[in-house]
């Protein structure tokens, strides 16, 4: 029997597994903290770790101005759940940023163009790819004028479909 012939996990089943899986890669990550939204929020002052911008704390998701917990170095990267690696986010901006990381200096980025030059349909553009060009980059993609940009984006349309 080939996967195409298995019946497909039900929703709410493979969102399961994907949390359980989650759960896992944080309690190997190192510790795990309890904390809240409220705490975090307070402790950043409500201002978006990503666009700069204040964060309301009366909007509710799935609103995409309402407060979210973003994991400076996430999880999948081998961040921890606590205090000192969270901060304080619109839900949109950190949906935005999903799990990438910004390069932060010409070993990362190296350590990134050599992953590229690994993959076969990548290698000829990884070549043509200078370190510092991959870190300009990066810090542009990460900037908070274009979190801000992609968040009033998110409002317009979230407002636009009368959510």
């Amino acid at each position: 029997m080939s996967n195409a012939d298995l019946p497909r996990p039900r929703r709410s089943e493979a969102k399961r597994a994907q949390d359980r899986r989650r759960r896992e890669r944080m309690r190997s990550n190192g510790s795990v903290e309890r904390y809240t939204t409220e705490e975090i929020g307070a402790r950043d002052d409500w201002i978006c770790g990503l666009c700069q911008d204040p964060v309301d704390e009366a909007y509710q998701h799935p609103d995409p101005r309402s407060p979210s917990i973003d994991h400076v170095r996430t999880i999948t990267a081998g961040g921890t759940d606590t205090r000192d690696n969270v901060r304080l986010t619109h839900w949109g901006c950190n949906h935005e940023r999903n799990a990438s990381i910004p390069l932060a200096n010409i070993e990362e980025a190296a350590t990134q163009r050599a992953v590229l030059l690994r993959i076969p349909a990548l290698r000829a553009y990884a070549e043509s790819l200078r370190v510092e060009d991959m870190i300009r980059r990066s810090q542009a993609f990460h900037s908070p004028e274009r979190y801000r940009a992609k968040l009033a984006c998110r409002v317009e349309r979230y407002e636009r479909e009368g959510r």
